[in-house]
């Protein structure tokens, strides 16, 4: 391909990237349909998107480190230079500030965004430095996509990217989307997705069906929820007949993340048309773009942008895309020569099990280490930490040129009533340094059940009187149906008083609790305590110190009534059943100051289960427009 082409594309991509992902992202997060008719001012809307400028941080990336990067590499740029932490981002951060490393970065503990559209949003840049190659595209992004994402997110970042490579050699969409399903796993629920809105597509002739059925099948709360986003995006591109209008528009009024679905389907036909025809045909302009944060590039024009990153390809074709050759590149235009890390060793960790250790507990790991230099090595692997931990393994390490050796590690935590969340180990070999760890396990008490009936009957003469002529029909529609339930459910509720909640509340209450559970996330698992089946009341605490001063604020999630209370203070309550969120509840940033403190739950099961989740956040810390996830707390079993 000639330069003049391949640069055309990649400007091409970016600027329908940029430009339409400023149309949509006005609307993001409205999950409604909308009826916008395109105006020509709408190309010159300038909005900072997280789209872009993770995109533009990974080209900071490699032109620093090089393409011989990793996954930590990446999470390591994130974590330093990113400032805001919504959803899966704020997961990322807090599991690789404990030590954990992708891929298990992204799917721990994440268990309502590890689907989101933050994964797939980024694959413009692989695509771009894979352009023909959409096998390549596939497998690089995967890099990107595993730091804060898991496997169905991190597929549909490949499937995009490789859709968007072929796209620089194709102009036939229904083989751009052939292009992207090679790289995914054909069983997976995406794969199911993409097939499904293809006929979806040839069934419907109005894409508003189409999206209804694409919700109908895929449908998610989240507004940022891959599966419905990804399904809105290919109707705007099959349904939009090749017209980036048209395309546009369909993506905007399909709402939810409007800003993502509008930016693919804008970079998927930039790169087919390129910037010169987008110019021409539809009047689109350079309007520059906006970042949330410095990214130090030397200037906010898309168009220089594209030329960074084509200077970058012609490289990259040496190291990566061996299906690519540009041609006839302009005197004036020099490849960037990138830097050549040298580094003897790479560590990576592989957790046998969940990443958590529980206070008194063990846990293992494999750690790997590869040997990327040209001659057999060998030394002793040093691991060292808190003196809560002791280590067992072998140290000794022997590695062949290339090659890579896997050492188990058993973990054991020799305090038995508290741990530290983000005790962090150090690995040594060859003279590099790998910190990991593990998440700590959180001890809960727990006190219940305690439970009421529907009704109170007296104490009857037997053999002469029956007890269910005592029973009200109360509430319900019939005696019948009052005695069912008197015999068959029982009845819980924030109205049912268990113990004395203002002694359990301040900690001066005596009764020691009825069970203990270990929370090995942020999901605290009330229904382990015991096993008692139906509805009741449960009373759950948490000890805990902290080392400073702060402030604080507080999500929780739940699926029954419940009422919180921190340090004796009651914070939270809620009355009725909900669908489980990670912030059903968040509270506004409190006080804490250094020290211990209590925090208790009042939960009210009305089933058989109950979801309950509570999560930590530093306010606004210096440096950070969002509310950051806590690390460092020392947790308590409640027993000292």
């Amino acid at each position: 391909m000639n330069y003049q082409t391949y640069f055309d594309k990649v400007y091409g991509c970016w600027l329908g990237k940029c430009v339409c992902g400023s149309i949509g992202a006005p609307l993001e997060g409205c999950k409604q349909a909308f009826d916008y008719r395109f105006q020509p001012e709408f190309w010159r809307i300038t909005e900072p998107n997280d789209d872009l400028e993770l995109q533009i941080l990974w080209l900071n990336v490699l032109e620093e480190i090089g393409l011989d990067f990793d996954s930590d590499d990446l999470a390591q740029a994130f974590l330093n230079h990113v400032p805001y932490n919504p959803g899966e981002y704020a997961y990322f951060k807090r599991n690789f500030r404990r030590g954990i490393h992708p891929p298990v970065s992204g799917s721990y503990n994440n268990h309502f965004y590890h689907q989101g559209m933050g994964c797939c949003i980024r694959a413009e840049i692989w695509a771009c430095l894979a352009a023909g190659d959409p096998g390549l595209a596939g497998r690089i992004c995967r890099l990107d996509g595993q730091i804060d994402h898991s496997e169905e997110s991190v597929y549909s970042e490949a499937f995009i990217a490789a859709m968007e490579a072929a796209a620089f050699v194709e102009d036939d969409l229904q083989k751009l989307i052939d292009a992207g399903l090679a790289v995914i796993p054909p069983a997976s629920r995406l794969a199911r997705l993409i097939a499904d809105t293809r006929r979806f597509c040839r069934e419907e002739p109005d894409w508003r069906v189409v999206r209804e059925r694409i919700i109908r099948d895929y449908g998610h709360p989240d507004c940022t929820n891959m599966f419905e986003n990804i399904g809105i995006t290919l109707t705007a591109l099959l349904m939009g007949d090749g017209d980036m209008e048209r395309t546009t528009m369909i993506a905007l009024n399909s709402g939810f993340d409007t800003d993502c679905t509008c930016g693919i389907a804008g970079a998927v036909l930039g790169i087919i048309r390129g910037a010169e025809k987008l110019r021409k045909d539809y009047g689109m302009e350079d309007t520059g773009y906006v970042t949330n944060f410095e990214l130090h590039r030397r200037s906010d024009r898309i168009e220089d942008l594209a030329a960074d990153i084509a200077r970058l390809t012609l490289e990259a074709e040496r190291f990566w895309n061996r299906k690519l050759k540009v041609t006839e590149v302009p005197a004036g235009v020099e490849a960037f020569r990138l830097p050549t890390r040298k580094r003897d060793f790479r560590f990576e960790v592989e957790y046998r099990g969940m990443p958590v250790i529980a206070a008194g507990g063990e846990a293992e790991c494999v750690l790997k280490i590869f040997n990327l230099s040209d001659r057999f090595r060998e030394g002793v692997l040093t691991l060292t930490g808190s003196e809560a931990f002791r280590f067992e393994y072998e140290a000794d390490v022997r590695i062949e040129a290339g090659g890579s050796a896997g050492i188990p590690v058993r973990v054991r935590h020799l305090e038995p009533h508290r741990i530290l969340d983000g005790d962090l180990i150090r690995a040594e070999f060859g003279g590099t340094v790998f910190q990991f760890g593990f998440a700590a396990a959180v001890p809960w008490q727990v006190y219940g059940p305690f439970w009421g009936n529907f009704a109170t009957v007296p104490q009857v003469k037997l053999g002469e009187e029956s007890y269910l002529r005592h029973i009200p029909q109360g509430g319900f529609n019939n005696i019948c149906t009052a005695i069912r339930n008197y015999h068959l459910n029982m009845r819980a509720g924030l109205d049912l008083v268990g113990l004395d909640e203002a002694a359990l509340a301040a900690g001066t209450l005596e009764l020691p609790p009825h069970g203990r559970v270990n929370a090995v996330d942020d999901l605290i698992p009330v229904d382990q305590a015991f096993g008692f089946q139906g509805p009741a009341v449960f009373y759950l605490v948490s000890e805990f110190v902290t080392k400073e001063d702060g402030k604080i604020g507080i999500s929780i999630g739940r699926t029954s009534p419940l009422v919180f209370w921190l340090d004796g203070r009651e914070l939270a309550r809620a009355e009725f059943e909900t669908y489980l969120t990670p912030e059903n509840i968040n509270l506004d940033p409190v006080d804490l100051p250094a020290g211990k403190h209590r925090a208790v739950f009042k939960v009210a099961r009305q089933s058989d289960t109950t979801k309950l989740s509570i999560n930590y956040k530093a306010a606004f810390r210096p440096g950070e427009r969002m509310d950051a996830h806590v690390v460092g707390w020392e947790f308590l079993d409640g027993t000292e």
